[in-house]
């Protein structure tokens, strides 16, 4: 059984969580309006330093908010900005996967299947904001600047087009928007797919990119490279099962 993990740049694609969007209500306007304050400080400051000659001509007479007002703000905003990030990253999901090798599923080609689950290990659920696939067939490696990610009945088709069947050799979890991806409790996580000896021998590997929303609204995002260490754990269970 393997869990995901792998040494950061391996693979054709990056499979390290990272975020993809943050919730411009609770994060880009806090910080606008940080800066703002910031600036009618730094007016306010230079104003103060002037002689009083000065400050009675345009653009010096311009009064914008008495400095300890804008102390008083910013440093409301400054603490809001800091309790949100700190609220974030308490939230945020830990996006992963697992595989391992199940033996006998009916109606499957083979005896042993490969079944893949997404995880959460963090401390709060998740929705599902989209879900894509990048099929790479056997020796036939496409650069991550070129992959083009497709959706679930493209990425079927695609894997018919290369002799597989469906519910057969491979099946593939039709995950729609908004499926939660809560705290796992239980060593499958949430069911992905599967695929069968004659897939894994057609398939170099398959990606899924998971895009979820978090607690706070950030989308994070984590491509699980499914058929990672699939045949050595499927050689792995057969030669456990030889007498």
């Amino acid at each position: 059984m393997t869990d995901g993990t792998a040494l950061p740049g391996s693979g054709h694609l990056d499979d390290r969580q990272h975020r993809v969007r943050r919730n411009p209500t609770l994060f880009t306007t806090p910080v606008v309006l940080l800066v703002v304050l910031i600036v009618m400080l730094v007016w306010e400051l230079i104003r103060a330093n002037l002689s009083p000659s000065r400050t009675g001509h345009w653009p010096w007479r311009l009064t914008l908010l008495d400095q300890e007002a804008l102390c008083s703000l910013l440093a409301v905003s400054l603490a809001f900005v800091f309790a949100r990030a700190q609220f974030a990253r308490t939230v945020r999901p830990i996006i992963g996967w697992n595989g391992r090798v199940i033996s006998d599923i009916p109606g499957t080609t083979g005896a042993i299947t490969w079944v893949v689950g997404i995880r959460n290990g963090g401390m709060h659920s998740a929705a599902l904001e989209s879900i894509a696939y990048h099929v790479q067939p056997k020796g036939q490696p496409v650069p991550a600047a070129e992959v083009r990610w497709k959706g679930y009945e493209a990425t079927v088709a695609e894997l018919e087009a290369l002799g597989l069947r469906l519910g057969k050799d491979f099946e593939l979890n039709a995950l729609g928007v908004g499926t939660p991806l809560g705290v796992t409790t239980n060593r499958d996580g949430l069911y992905a797919a599967r695929f069968s000896p004659p897939a894994l021998a057609a398939l170099d590997n398959l990606y899924i990119r998971i895009r979820v929303i978090d607690a706070v609204g950030d989308t994070p995002e984590r491509i699980l490279h499914c058929l990672r260490a699939a045949e050595v754990e499927i050689r792995s269970a057969i030669a456990a099962e030889e007498p």
